[in-house]
């Protein structure tokens, strides 16, 4: 586990507005960043391991409450598995998929509902064949 979080060495992360920090000792899972050698680990990533003394598992995430990403206190950021976080931010509308590596147009709540309706569809489609041959 690493003794403290650099604030000091804070770099803006991406065009989402989350930001990067370094932490001592070095982050295990931290990244390089472009020409850096440190090795940067989001910043409300860092302050939840850091509150619960361990490091993060691979199916959680942490949620700001209250969708501010520069605001990392520990009262702002709640632990959430990665399959609920994603469901909530596809209800409300968000379309955080669209730096994605897939390439579905309107990436979101619009591709969400029509995969769903997709599957529906083959499984009810299925369904009603299997009743045919009966």
């Amino acid at each position: 586990m690493f003794d403290k979080i650099n604030y000091d060495d804070q770099v803006k992360a991406n065009d989402l507005g989350y930001i990067y920090t370094t932490t001592t000792p070095p982050h295990p899972f931290g990244e390089k960043r472009g020409d850096r050698k440190k090795r940067y680990v989001y910043l409300h990533r860092a302050v939840m391991e850091n509150h619960l003394g361990r490091y993060l598992k691979p199916h959680e995430q942490v949620d700001h409450k209250d969708k501010d990403k520069t605001n990392n206190k520990i009262s702002n950021l709640e632990l959430k598995e990665r399959g609920p976080h994603q469901r909530d931010h596809a209800l409300a509308g968000n379309h955080f998929w669209k730096t994605s590596p897939r390439t579905k147009k309107d990436w979101g709540r619009s591709a969400s509902s029509s995969m769903v309706n997709n599957v529906l569809s083959k499984y009810f489609s299925t369904f009603d064949s299997r009743l045919d041959q009966q």
